[in-house]
């Protein structure tokens, strides 16, 4: 007879008990860790961060796992911590406090799941993401129809339109004849993609919802982002080569009859989304993209052991030395520009060998069963979004790094 921890095993006991209120506190805190990874300049950080942190601590009765358990996840931000007494060069306190701050709260996060139901993450996400989907849907729809309903919001260097700070998009080109982009509540839809993917891939191989599949796979496209078509077209087909190859004829013939509505529009779209993005009036979009990629790269090479830290005035002044000159990039651009890709500032802030560990993280992470394709979304993502140090993407690289349950063989 197998036995779980004693501890352990009265921890998911009590939750069940008064589950309705204990979900309820568990999603807040998700949600709003949600916001803190990437949500709207707008919103207030520092509060934010405090409430998940309260809020998965209460979720969880201030129980946590043992230290048996997790050891290797305060193992893994002691070496940061290592590297970053050790590295040379100014030693910026700022940056190294909030980036700490986001590493406590992504443990005390992934500490709440691993208390938690087993299938309480998904199940959250599934509840979170699915509000967010039509969120994203409805804002389209109003911003078509009903546009004199929306204000304009000037905050720092961004430009947004929102009715009560729930429906919002921003306006790119003012002569632009397409669809509005919906930024749910980020910054902008390229964050907005990787939680309609999350969903998307829930819908697709979790739950197997095809109804919502349509919703999720709606909501990615509207955002209009290159890389989150390319990631929903990359989970739409291996769902599809997952369904013909099993199931009844009726169940492939019907599969075969939804792709081929589904594939010619989604490439279309995809394809028109590249071709602006290359040659028409979002290409500047691509230019950054490509001088961030190949920026990084050179403050990489020229650091590639220890990187140079989290703050981004030094990267600022590195990569002004070490910037990439074959640019069409106008120079009133580069000014003040950190890098957009989560991957570079990565490996730029950590050196080479302690972001190999965080990227083998994203690949072997425990809460979701398909690492393959949850790696892939996550790692295209952060080519464009450098939210990499944020709770609720530390929260799934943590979990790669995490004990399984204890069992004890008891003899009877």
């Amino acid at each position: 007879m197998q036995e779980i921890d004693p501890m352990i095993t009265k921890s998911i006991q009590d939750i069940k008990v008064g589950s309705g209120r204990h979900a309820i506190i568990r999603r807040s805190a998700l949600f709003l860790s949600i916001l803190l990874s990437g949500g709207m300049l707008v919103l207030p950080r520092i509060p934010i961060l405090i409430l998940v942190v309260f809020l998965g601590l209460l979720a969880a009765r201030f129980r946590v796992v043992t230290l048996r358990r997790i050891w290797p996840v305060f193992l893994l931000i002691s070496f940061v911590l290592l590297v970053t007494l050790v590295r040379p060069g100014p030693l910026h306190f700022e940056s190294f406090i909030i980036r700490y701050a986001n590493f406590f709260c992504a443990i005390v996060l992934l500490n709440t799941y691993l208390i938690a139901p087993k299938s309480a993450l998904v199940d959250d996400l599934n509840m979170i993401l699915r509000w967010m989907a039509w969120q994203a849907v409805v804002t389209v729809v109003l911003a078509h129809t009903l546009g004199f309903l929306f204000t304009t919001v000037n905050y720092l260097d961004t430009s947004f339109k929102t009715i009560l700070l729930v429906f919002n998009y921003h306006v790119l080109f003012e002569n632009s004849t397409g669809l509005y982009r919906p930024n749910g509540f980020f910054y902008e839809p390229g964050v907005l993609q990787i939680y309609l993917n999350i969903y998307l891939y829930l819908v697709l191989f979790v739950s197997k919802n095809y109804r919502q599949a349509i919703l999720a796979g709606a909501a990615v496209f509207l955002t209009q982002s290159t890389t989150g078509i390319l990631i929903a077209m990359i989970l739409i087909g291996v769902a599809f080569l997952k369904q013909i190859s099993k199931g009844s004829f009726g169940s492939k013939l019907s599969t075969i009859v939804f792709a081929l509505m589904v594939v010619p529009p989604a490439v279309f779209l995809g394809y028109n989304n590249v071709s602006e993005k290359l040659f028409g009036e979002a290409q500047g979009s691509s230019w950054a993209r490509e001088y961030d990629f190949y920026t990084g790269l050179n403050v990489i090479s020229n650091y590639p052991l220890l990187g140079i830290g989290f703050d981004h005035q030094r990267y600022l002044t590195v990569a002004g030395r070490l910037s990439y000159t074959d640019t069409n990039l106008s120079a009133e651009s580069l000014t003040d520009r950190t890098t957009s890709n989560g991957l570079i500032y990565l490996f730029y802030s950590l050196g080479i060998p302690l972001a190999f560990i965080f990227i083998i993280g994203i690949f072997r992470q425990t809460f979701f069963q398909h690492r393959l394709l949850i790696g892939l979304l996550l790692i295209l993502s952060l080519f464009g979004q450098a939210i990499v140090f944020t709770p609720f993407i530390l929260m799934i690289i943590f979990s790669a790094f995490i004990f399984p349950r204890k069992k004890v063989i008891s003899k009877s």
